[in-house]
């Protein structure tokens, strides 16, 4: 925690470890507040003033140095789903179980509050992947929550990934929940035996949701009528966007009862066919904008 301090900022960030033993970097402004564990760069908690928290989980889930985190906004990378060659490595890539370094923290004139976290391949990460590589993701967190994951490829030779930012969205209940901005856009249902299929309407989340829609590029947004509010998620770099719900007897150990109801996942990806090649020496960003209307 020591090497953190210069990090901090007076009444805007601190540091702190949870019980075990993780740690959880707190920010505070004007706008919004906010919570990132420094342990898969994964920010659980946003929460503009005068709002409801907007990211599930925040508040009622803690990171665990063994078990995986169904909550925040993870980093899937360098590879979406099961790995394609090798189902013995871990689902969604290593990047949500590694522990990010914190590069730079700023208090901009406009009120907002800039973090920048990287993460770089070592022993561990080339035995999984093997190619070396420079992450960087730098949250703006102020009255929209700004996320950028750029990719520097600094071997030597090209190398191909997939990506997501795992946006868990807090619903006041799936039922009250329509999604638009993926109507006519075809995609792949992993729920149904991956069959391809495309629909006209608004989304409703009435089954056990699992899809990726590609190709598009375009904005979607989050209706609850219970919360009374309107979630946008704008995004670049990505042609693929994911949306997920796991239904009630997903088993997963850190969505008991009716958790399930709480959340909608509707994730900026490069996934499927959108896949990344990265030339020696070039960067890929994907990008999303949060807002609250």
């Amino acid at each position: 925690m020591k090497n953190l301090q210069h990090f901090e900022i007076d009444h805007v960030i601190r540091f702190q470890t949870n019980r075990y033993g993780l740690t959880e970097m707190l920010i505070s402004n004007d706008a919004a507040e906010a919570v990132i564990y420094l342990r898969g760069g994964n920010l659980t908690h946003f929460q503009p003033r005068g709002e409801s928290a907007v990211i599930f989980g925040g508040e009622t889930c803690e990171m665990h140095p063994e078990k995986t985190l169904h909550a925040g906004i993870p980093i899937c990378w360098p590879w979406f789903g099961p790995h394609p060659t090798d189902s013995d490595k871990p689902q969604h890539g290593f990047a949500r179980n590694k522990e990010w370094e914190v590069r730079e923290t700023e208090q901009l004139a406009n009120g907002e509050t800039r973090v920048v976290l990287g993460l770089h391949e070592d022993e561990e990460t080339l035995e999984l992947f093997e190619h070396m590589f420079d992450l960087t993701l730098t949250f703006t967190i102020g009255k929209q929550l700004l996320i950028d994951l750029r990719t520097y490829n600094s071997n030597a030779e090209p190398f191909h990934f997939t990506q997501a930012l795992h946006n868990y969205f807090a619903t006041s209940d799936i039922g009250n929940v329509l999604i638009q901005g993926v109507e006519e856009t075809p995609f792949v249902d992993l729920a149904d035996d991956h069959k391809k299929k495309q629909e006209s309407d608004l989304l409703l989340i009435d089954r056990i949701l699992n899809r990726i829609y590609e190709p598009t590029d375009q904005a979607c947004a989050l209706f609850d009528k219970g919360a009374k509010r309107k979630i946008y998620i704008d995004k670049g770099g990505s042609r693929a966007t994911t949306i997920w719900n796991p239904g009630k007897e997903s088993g997963l150990h850190d969505l008991p009862g009716d958790d399930y109801r709480r959340f909608v996942c509707i994730e900026t990806c490069n996934a499927g066919q959108d896949i990344i090649t990265l030339e020696s020496g070039a960067s890929h960003h994907i990008t999303q904008k949060i807002t609250i209307a």
